[in-house]
């Protein structure tokens, strides 16, 4: 891999409270390992480093699930403002690090089709368009996962309230480029959705 590329780091956001789930999705099992830990291990996969993860609703049940993985929790006292604090929080925790990443990955932790192979071609992808946003493309609109060059840390890291990463997106929209990823159309929102998962796969 070309070597502006072996410093991308991830912010992945499992702050939220899922309030259409009703309880902590983020441990949720899909296929026997709790989603947040599934998420993180995609992106170590990948390559990403480092990787912070954003906590804040049931941090307490959500930290062990990360137990024993090379990442750098944050937990955010004001995750109840919207998913904008947690991304702003992760990206100056990314920045305050000694060796600054040259780019970001955006993760969220509730998309388990989500694969390394994945953030691997948007990378590489990375790696011949420096100033350039990548960004997944599905069901017609462009969303997570998102890459971001260093040229955009500034933005991200004063994003406050429910706004996330799409106000960069239609911000910057002719400095985008768009990733064909079905796999990011499917997240988990409510017991309906991870139920569709388990008849899909199997019962975790």
């Amino acid at each position: 891999m070309n070597s502006h590329v072996q410093h991308v780091a991830a912010v992945l956001l499992a702050a939220g409270n899922a309030s259409r789930f009703g309880e902590a999705k983020q441990t949720l099992p899909i296929e026997g390992v709790p989603m947040v830990r599934r998420a993180a291990k995609t992106a170590l996969d990948a390559g990403l480093s480092p990787v912070v993860v954003v906590i804040g609703a049931y941090a307490d049940a959500v930290e062990p699930c990360l137990a024993g993985l090379p990442v750098q929790l944050v937990e955010n006292p004001d995750w109840t403002s919207g998913m904008g604090s947690s991304l702003g929080l992760g990206v100056r925790t990314a920045m305050a690090m000694e060796a600054m990443p040259q780019a970001l990955l955006v993760l969220l932790a509730d998309q388990p089709a989500i694969r390394a192979a994945d953030l691997k071609r948007m990378m590489e992808a990375h790696a011949t368009a420096l100033g350039h946003i990548q960004a997944a493309h599905f069901n017609g609109h462009l969303g997570p996962p998102c890459l971001f060059p260093r040229d955009y840390f500034d933005e991200l890291a004063s994003l406050q309230g429910p706004n996330g990463a799409r106000r960069l997106l239609e911000r910057h929209v002719d400095r985008v480029d768009a990733h064909d990823l079905p796999s990011a159309a499917f997240d988990i929102d409510t017991p309906t959705d991870h139920a569709a998962w388990l008849a899909q796969r199997g019962s975790d």
